[in-house]
């Protein structure tokens, strides 16, 4: 992506107050407000297609105890999120959709979720979809899972990944993965001195996760970092 004059507002899972999250009613929405990025979570249907959802299992949004994992896709798609609840409704999408709709507009974090310890398949799929759309440029996954980005990693170098951690002593157990990725996600309280200037040594982008609060934000001003992911601050103003 070209070299950004001021940090990332990057909307959590799009604007979820008023659309149901990680929904291309999100994504629009939150590009409405003022957001400068869009951050979605992806996880695979029993299908073998990338949908955009955040939990492992349906209860939160539709109170059903099903896996996504063990979803297909029409399933999903079939479900309908609480409509008294938003002013845009929406459906789960799959992250094709929401790249079609998205492409060529601003750069999109795609948080890969997984937890398997052999996530290849996963990985395949992402990469082939990125290729195919031809969006290398716009986007970077990353992940919580180790694994699955050195997978992406290995299956194509020019994909941008970036580790997501929130316990400082990951950055000595894992040393190859924060080498091998193109930036690191750490949570807000996880940022330090020392962080950041290893990053700056490294030549590694740093995007702080989740960042909602007057307080949090003012602490970190002082570093130098390309983003914050965010539920709020996004909103129509000037915080950065």
């Amino acid at each position: 992506m070209a070299a950004l004059t001021a940090p990332l507002m990057i909307a959590h899972r799009g604007e979820r107050i008023l659309a149901p999250e990680n929904t291309i009613a999100a994504g629009r929405l939150a590009l409405e407000q003022g957001a400068t990025a869009l951050e979605v979570d992806v996880r695979m249907c029993r299908s073998g297609v990338p949908v955009l959802f955040h939990d492992a299992y349906l209860w939160k949004h539709f109170k059903k105890s099903k896996a996504v994992a063990l979803c297909t896709v029409e399933e999903l798609k079939a479900l309908a999120f609480r409509q008294n609840h938003y002013q845009r409704p929406d459906r789960i999408c799959t992250l094709e959709e929401f790249l079609e709709e998205f492409k060529n507009t601003v750069p999109l974090n795609l948080d890969a979720k997984s937890l398997a310890p052999n996530p290849n398949h996963f990985a395949e799929r992402l990469v082939k979809l990125v290729r195919r759309m031809n969006i290398r440029r716009q986007i970077w996954i990353s992940s919580f899972n180790p694994y699955l980005l050195r997978k992406i990693k290995k299956i194509d170098r020019g994909i941008r990944t970036g580790y997501l951690f929130q316990n400082p002593p990951q950055l000595h157990k894992l040393i190859d993965i924060f080498l091998s990725t193109d930036a690191w996600h750490p949570h807000y309280k996880n940022v330090t001195d020392r962080l950041v200037e290893k990053a700056r040594k490294m030549k590694k982008e740093i995007y702080i996760w989740t960042v909602n609060e007057e307080s949090i934000l003012h602490r970190i001003q002082k570093y130098d970092y390309q983003g914050i992911i965010t539920d709020r601050f996004f909103r129509n103003s000037s915080h950065l």
